[in-house]
């Protein structure tokens, strides 16, 4: 174990004897104060003392003589706490975390590891803190640190025998190596579907100093104002498929890159990209045909095509072109024809065409598919080379009437029967149907029906009278037809459309003639960019990217020579919500506002979700939300007093948030005041009266923009404005002498005015005589050198006294630092950086005509102490100490004196040294001085407020008084023997000293003596032999004065300087108990 004693001892046998030596890991080893090597002739010890850690390892015993050498190994492990790790190294530094890797100690103290204890201190400091205390790894992420702070960090590996010494790391300071990227470039849309896409980018052209971790992909519908994440996991690649989107919306994308540093700025936004499916163009309409032609007009019909393109087609576009010609004429609306039908109309007469039909669908036009003409001449049809020509002309056949045989003779029928005359009709144009009975036409009536068609006519007559029993007569003419508009299912039901879609409104128009068609909207105008196309044949309305405000009836109106009809086409967009209505601020306090709306007059095609409230500091300019309500009023709150906000109310529905209705003007958070404070009378005169009044306690958060003051006549409640001012006094005038008057004072901001505050008692209006008094609230008043001080003394007397201030009996001069200001109730004296010179006595004179008052107030500077007095005296000089005293400063700083400070410096170096920091009195002994050095000493006064210049001491030699004695006078022999005196041999030149002990008095008694010797020297007196005592003194530095904090496993010592005579014996205690010399306590 550790501080242990180890011993190896071996038996050596060998002839010649063999000599021994001792290694360690190849070193060879000798005695020292801790390895002693004991060796006989045949044995051999080594002995470890106080055994530590790095004593264990290999240890060699080699015996060699010249018949050979042998060797024998031994294994030492020392079980102690474990050594410190190995490299440790601080690396991912970044602004609040770092990475510490450190290895296994080298010496693990004869135990496995148990644990890591990692701890951190700031440079600045001394304190460690702990990090973490029970860490099995070799690595460990240090978070939680401070910005731009230095820190050390160490390391101590734990075993069984506890914790081992600590590796520190170099300091390290707490910074980013990095910054955030730049920006990604402006991303890109590939692959499109109807509910997905896939958005291309490119790295950012700098990426801060980091490895970029991720990138965060955001989306935008362009009918929204919020930016969405779209990614949730992290995102390396350069490209990310955006699902979930709603079909047919548009979108803009835009890209972040973030590194450890954080995220970059945004990418540039892309362009909007429509989320609908790849398609293509369609393939041309199928059977392309002609069903009819006129002078002016064709009729044509045809299929869909077999392929529509991957979409569905939107419509159809039929083109006409004259046989030497290459320019196409498109006769249906620019957006296409959606029957599979259609008559191209305002045709010149006998005119041939080629005629191309195309299918459309969202990708755009498809194959034309040419139109064949009939086979017929006479139709006008003829072929050139391999496109059909059709000539514009009428197919005129005169009007025929086919009768059955039975009617050639006379048609016999019974009364009361019903009979039915019919014929067949052809003709081109379609004929016109007439019946008349001996020249006039019949009309329908409750007996006769008439039922006509294209190709037939017919009567048929009920309940025959002899009188009804005639031949018809059929004339044929042009026919007419009132205007029709054929509505399909689809658009008799609300229609409801996508906003950013395309509104496509087709009807198909009958009548002759053609009738005028005109568009409208029950509500409101139709949209300027709208695309209106009318023909005799159909009506056509286009409006792109519809929007909500394009919501509403439409009306359709053809009207020709025929009659009129109109119909009705709902159309509801699905689109976020208009702006909510009437929003008006009802209420505001110094803390809330009251918001209240009414739902928006356009809900989006879908019922309102919620209402989201916001609101915007006047200093930015983006707005942040509040809370997300069911209701249509908020009360917000809490609102810092004072502050100026705009608000605004969002409605949201399933398809998204709708637009905002705002406050117009910013709005501040405030109320009227409260009441002013205590209204006081200052002057009464007999026609005025001077008023003062206190702020009030609040001013509702808007600023006091000025005071109403009103009075009445005693125990009346007629008040009257009799002043409004923005000061906080005022003169009240044209009042009636002698008559009594109540006064009240009310605060008006820009909300309002306040409760009135009444004067506690009324006024009568005359002139005052009151006597000056002057009332100081102290005596005597503190102010520190270089702060401010303001004394404010209450003053009365009518009329106003004059006042005079004085300083030490003379007046007192005013400067910019120094000055005094009157008012009708106080005096007021301001000192501004007060100086020593300030302080003194103060004397106040107030004075009228009824006589004057004085009053003194004492000022007290508190600074710095003056110096101490002067000269220092030395005293008691020798060679090991001084006694210092000195007079205490003349100026004591406006407090006691807490202590004072001695310094000495040797007059060869111009380093001072202190020697005491705690003087309490004005005198000193300095020790420990030395012997023949010159010295010189400083003293400072120090009291609260800091330290006085110091005072110098006359260099000064540390050394006695005085010299070495001189002989002693003659001695000689008082008295005398045979066997004592001092002696020195006759015949020697030697003298002998007698005595042992030392001599005090003037006298001795020398024995034994040898009979005969001569007579000594004239005695040298009586001497008292005694020695020399002083009582032990023990001194020890000011800083043990305070407990002594020191690290765990540092090492530390304690001084003292021990004086007196005999030298006296030192012992150290710890409690009560001695403390003895060992490995770790050292006493010198």
């Amino acid at each position: 174990m550790a501080g242990e004693v180890f011993k190896l001892e071996a038996s050596v046998t060998g002839r010649p004897l063999p000599s021994l030596v001792w290694t360690k890991e190849g070193k060879e080893l000798v005695d020292t104060a801790k390895l002693e090597i004991k060796t006989s002739d045949f044995n051999t010890t080594l002995i470890n003392k106080e055994s530590l850690r790095r004593d264990g390892g290999v240890f060699t015993l080699t015996a060699s003589n010249p018949g050979g050498f042998a060797k024998f190994t031994f294994n030492v492990k020392v079980l102690d706490r474990p050594g410190p790790p190995d490299s440790l190294t601080v690396t991912d530094v970044a602004a609040e975390k770092c990475v510490l890797n450190w290895l296994h100690p080298t010496h693990d103290g004869g135990a496995k590891i148990e644990y890591f204890i990692i701890q951190r201190r700031e440079t600045s400091r001394l304190a460690w803190t702990n990090v973490a205390t029970d860490l099995q790894a070799n690595r460990f992420k240090v978070t939680k640190l401070l910005k731009g702070n230095e820190y050390i960090f160490r390391v101590m590996a734990v075993n069984k025998y506890g914790v081992g010494e600590p590796l520190e790391s170099e300091p390290v300071i707490c910074a980013n190596p990095y910054v955030p990227s730049d920006p990604p470039q402006q991303p890109e849309v590939t692959t499109i579907t109807k509910d997905s896409m896939v958005v291309c980018w490119e790295r950012p052209e700098h990426d801060g100093g980091s490895r970029i971790n991720t990138y965060i992909i955001e989306r935008r519908d362009k009918t929204g104002l919020r930016w969405v994440k779209c990614n949730k996991r992290t995102v390396t690649d350069l490209r990310f498929k955006v699902s979930g989107l709603t079909p047919g919306h548009e979108y803009e994308f835009r890209v972040f890159a973030e590194n450890n540093a954080g995220l970059s700025q945004p990418s540039p936004s892309s362009p909007f990209y429509k989320a609908v499916d790849t398609i293509f163009q369609p393939g041309p309409p199928g059977n392309p045909r002609v069903l009819d032609t006129s002078k002016s007009s064709i009729t044509l019909a045809w299929n869909k095509p077999v392929y529509d393109g991957g979409s569905e087609i939107t419509g159809y576009i039929v083109e006409t072109c004259l046989p030497e010609e290459d320019e196409w004429t498109i006769h249906t609306p620019k957006k296409g024809w959606t029957a599979m039908s259609f008559t191209i109309t305002n045709l010149k007469e006998n005119q041939e065409y080629k005629i191309n039909i195309c299918a459309t669908n969202c990708e755009g036009v498809g194959e034309p598919a040419a139109v064949p003409g009939s086979p017929k001449y006479d139709a006008g049809v003829k072929i050139t080379g391999y496109v059909a020509t059709i000539t514009a002309k009428d197919e005129v056949d005169p009007p025929k009437i086919d009768l059955e045989a039975k009617y050639s003779q006379a048609v016999v029928v019974n009364a009361d029967d019903t009979f039915r005359l019919e014929a067949s009709i052809s003709g081109k144009p379609v004929p016109t149907v007439h019946w008349l009975k001996e020249g006039h036409a019949i009309t329908e009536a409750a007996r006769l029906e008439i039922k006509n068609t294209d190709f037939t006519a017919c009567i048929v007559v009920k309940e025959a009278i002899r009188h009804a029993d005639f031949p018809g007569k059929i004339i044929l003419e042009e026919k007419l037809e009132a205007p029709d508009l054929e509505l399909d299912s689809d658009m008799r039901k609300m229609i409801n459309i996508r906003s950013a879609s395309t509104l496509r409104l087709f009807v198909p128009v009958r009548g002759r003639p053609a009738p005028e068609v005109k568009w409208g909207k029950a509500e409101g105008e139709i949209k300027e960019t709208a695309q209106i196309d009318n023909t005799g044949s159909y009506a056509s309305l286009v409006i792109e990217n519809v929007d909500r405000f394009d919501s509403g009836k439409y009306t359709l109106t053809a009207e020709n020579a025929s009659g009129v009809k109109s119909v009705f086409i709902s159309v509801r967009v699905l689109d976020s919500p208009s702006p909510p209505t009437n929003f008006i601020v009802k209420e505001i306090t110094k803390n809330s506002v009251t918001l209240t709306w009414e739902p928006p007059h356009l809900d989006g095609g879908s019922k309102i979700k919620h209402y989201i409230v916001e609101k915007r500091e006047s200093t930015r300019k983006v707005y942040s939300p509040i809370t997300t309500c069911n209701r249509m009023s908020w009360k917000v709150e809490p609102l810092p007093e004072g502050g100026i906000f705009f608000f605004r109310v969002l409605a949201e529905n399933e398809y998204g948030v709708g637009l905002p209705a705002k406050t117009i003007e910013p709005i501040k958070i405030s109320e009227k005041p409260q009441p002013p404070g205590k209204v006081s009378v200052v002057d009464v005169t007999c026609s005025t009266v001077t008023l003062a009044w206190e702020k009030p306690e609040h001013d509702g958060g808007s600023r006091i923009s000025y005071y109403e003051i009103e009075l009445a006549p005693k125990d009346s409640e007629a008040w009257s404005v009799c002043a409004s001012v923005k000061a906080l006094e005022t003169v009240v005038t044209n009042l009636l002498k002698g008559e009594e008057y109540q006064f009240r004072v009310a605060a008006v901001n820009d909300k309002g005015k306040s409760d009135p505050r009444q004067l506690v008692q009324s006024v009568v209006a005359k002139d005052l005589v009151i006597e000056p008094a002057v009332r100081p609230k102290a005596s005597n008043y503190s102010v520190q050198v270089g702060y401010d001080l303001k004394i404010e003394v209450p003053i009365a007397g009518h009329p106003k006294p004059t006042i005079t201030w004085t300083k030490d009996g003379a007046a007192l001069k005013q400067t910019t630092r120094v000055n005094v200001t009157d008012s009708a109730r106080h005096t007021t004296l301001t000192i501004k950086d007060a100086t020593k010179e300030d302080g003194g006595m103060y004397s106040i004179n107030v004075a009228n005509a009824l006589g004057s008052k004085d009053a003194t107030i004492e000022v007290i500077t508190l600074d710095r102490p003056g110096p101490p007095t002067g000269p220092v005296k030395l005293e008691d000089i020798s060679a090991e100490s001084i006694t210092l005293s000195w007079e205490p400063p003349t100026y004591t700083g406006g407090c006691q004196i807490s202590n004072y400070v001695v310094e000495k410096r040797d007059t060869t170096t111009t380093n001072w040294v202190v020697v005491s920091a705690t003087v309490a009195r004005t005198t000193l002994k300095v020790s420990n001085l030395k012997t023949g050095a010159e010295y010189q000493f400083r003293i400072y006064a120090e009291n609260r407020y800091g330290k006085s210049y110091a005072i110098d001491s006359a260099p000064v030699l540390a050394q006695y008084p005085f010299q070495e004695p001189g002989p002693p006078g003659t001695p000689f022999v008082s008295s005398y023997t045979k066997d004592y005196m001092v002696r020195k041999e006759k015949n020697s030149i030697l003298w002998t000293k007698i005595n042992k002990m030392l001599i005090q008095d003037c006298r001795f008694k020398s024995t034994p003596l040898e009979e005969g010797i001569d007579k000594p020297s004239e005695s040298t007196g009586s001497i008292t032999a005694k020695d020399e005592v002083e009582p032990p003194k023990c001194e020890t530095d000011s800083m043990y004065n305070q407990t002594l904090v020191i690290n765990a496993g540092e090492t530390f010592s304690l001084e003292a300087i021990v004086e007196g005579k005999p030298i006296p014996t030192a012992q150290w205690f710890k409690g009560n108990v001695e403390v003895e010399k060992s490995a770790r306590a050292e006493i010198q």
